[in-house]
């Protein structure tokens, strides 16, 4: 048993029998510094990324992903998101089988380790998105699927005490761009219930709910059903494209809602992207909106059209976004 799997099964024991109330919120995060990158893949085959995912193989490249953690640093980037990919069933490369509820050890030492050398390379805050794909993600369901839905919430039971125990600030993203949108009852359902789930187990402090994907305009409408009166402190936006404008409706959403305080995280935007940078910087001041922080998505506004979702490997680059001020 390796040092770290020793290290993930006492953060597992701790969590669990520590009079620390699981409900406490974390340590306040530090002063605003700049965003930085969806760091996801560290490599491409081309258009192939499957079996590149930094969590699912960062026991095969520890030595290349703390090289490519250093690089962004340098490059001015101070806060990543992390996905962790996750179905019922065998690995595929990027997602980890989650059956019972937990990633296997290889995978939740991977995601210590990871985490630790994230902190080592200096970054001031992750935050970890949870991807349920395939038969996990409840767009693809037909019917309510409870066996499925308690096999992701025990898997954030699971997963939460590694997180914390990296010793950096942190948010969890519940789902991925998994807030429903408009005829979605099962998705809506499943929002609903993890979040009242999560909440009564870790309180609101630690978590952007699920983020929003901002080109949908039926998701940002749905707001106010998946939370009633306990919205998260932060909401995470995802923009690609008509930045300012997207920017703005959502804002406008978000408030007639009742959400009028909450700073925004930009979780996904088209990769180092000056024309986005400025109508983001130019939305924030229009509506008031603080943008807590940015994180890219390794994907070029007109870079390769045959690599549908990432065409950048590592996302080292950061240059727009921080001579906007992100």
């Amino acid at each position: 048993m390796g040092t770290r799997t020793l290290v993930v099964a006492a953060v597992i024991l701790l969590a669990t029998t520590s009079a620390v109330p699981a409900w406490a919120d974390p340590v306040a995060p530090p002063p605003a510094v700049s965003g930085g990158s969806n760091y996801d893949y560290y490599y491409l085959d081309g258009c192939y990324r499957q079996p590149y995912q930094v969590v699912d193989a960062f026991n095969k490249a520890p030595t290349i992903i703390a090289y490519q953690l250093a690089g962004m640093k340098h490059a001015g980037q101070n806060r990543l998101s992390i996905g962790i990919y996750h179905h019922h069933g065998p690995d595929d490369g990027t997602a980890m089988d989650s059956t019972d509820g937990r990633l296997p050890p290889q995978g939740q030492e991977n995601l210590a380790g990871l985490l630790a050398d994230v902190k080592q390379a200096g970054f001031a805050e992750v935050t970890v998105v949870l991807h349920p794909s395939d038969g996990n993600d409840p767009r693809t369901w037909s019917s309510w699927q409870e066996s499925l839905y308690e096999e992701n919430w025990q898997l954030i039971q699971s997963l939460h005490p590694i997180v914390a125990a990296a010793g950096l600030p942190f948010h969890l993203d519940l789902g991925g761009k998994l807030t429903a949108s408009g005829n979605e009852p099962l998705v809506l359902r499943y929002d609903q219930q993890l979040w009242q789930a999560y909440t009564t187990k870790f309180g609101r402090a630690d978590t952007v709910g699920f983020s929003i994907d901002g080109n949908d305009p039926g998701q940002v409408l749905n707001v106010g059903k998946m939370y009633g009166d306990k919205p998260p402190s932060i909401v995470d936006l995802h923009i690609y494209g008509d930045e300012a404008n997207l920017f703005t409706y959502n804002d406008q959403q978000l408030r007639q809602q009742g959400l009028t305080t909450q700073p925004v995280i930009i979780g996904e935007a088209y990769y180092n992207d000056q024309d986005a940078a400025r109508g983001f910087a130019q939305a924030a001041r229009k509506t008031g909106r603080q943008i807590y922080y940015l994180t890219q998505w390794p994907k070029t506004r007109a870079g390769n059209t045959e690599c549908s979702r990432v065409d950048v490997a590592p996302p080292t680059a950061y240059a727009e976004y921080a001579s906007a001020g992100f």
